[in-house]
């Protein structure tokens, strides 16, 4: 069995515990699997509080597939596009964020961020905003975003 058939088979076994109505289809993303999954009835279910639910399914899944296939396999699960309204929302909230940080010249903090949040907020403000940076501080719970002109000196944790 293929990967992209082994990723579909298991994602919807773990929905079908889930959710009655879905459609799933998986997409190789220049080897990052893209995990489409869309229903009409229970989009909460699956996305849950801000999106909770669907990082634990994507962590879920990669362990699954870890013991399927030996190796770690790289998803990205996305239901009901949320994916593409998160990563705009974090788009306007990251502008406002980089705008106070350049009228007050002090770094701002962004808080309770997954890593992939991060990540899109990293290269958001490396591709439109030249003179600032972002980097993150902290472990854990208390890990935490910083939007800083590349002028001032990086906080410390």
């Amino acid at each position: 069995m293929d990967k992209l058939s082994t990723i579909k088979s298991e994602t919807e076994a773990l929905l079908t515990k889930m959710i009655d109505k879905y459609t799933v289809e998986v997409v190789d993303d220049g080897g990052i699997f893209q995990v489409i999954i869309k229903t009409d009835e229970e989009v909460s279910t699956v996305i849950g509080r801000h999106g909770e639910t669907i990082r634990a399914i994507q962590k879920i899944l990669e362990v699954i597939l870890y013991k399927q296939f030996g190796e770690a396999v790289e998803i990205l699960v996305n239901v009901n596009d949320f994916r593409e309204k998160q990563k705009e929302r974090l788009e306007i909230l990251t502008s406002e964020y980089a705008e106070k940080t350049q009228t007050s010249h002090n770094p701002s903090f962004i808080r309770n961020l997954s890593s992939y949040e991060r990540k899109l907020i990293h290269e958001f403000v490396t591709k439109n905003y030249p003179e600032l940076t972002t980097y993150s501080i902290g472990e854990g719970r208390e890990r935490r975003l910083v939007v800083d002109l590349k002028t001032n000196t990086p906080v410390s944790a």
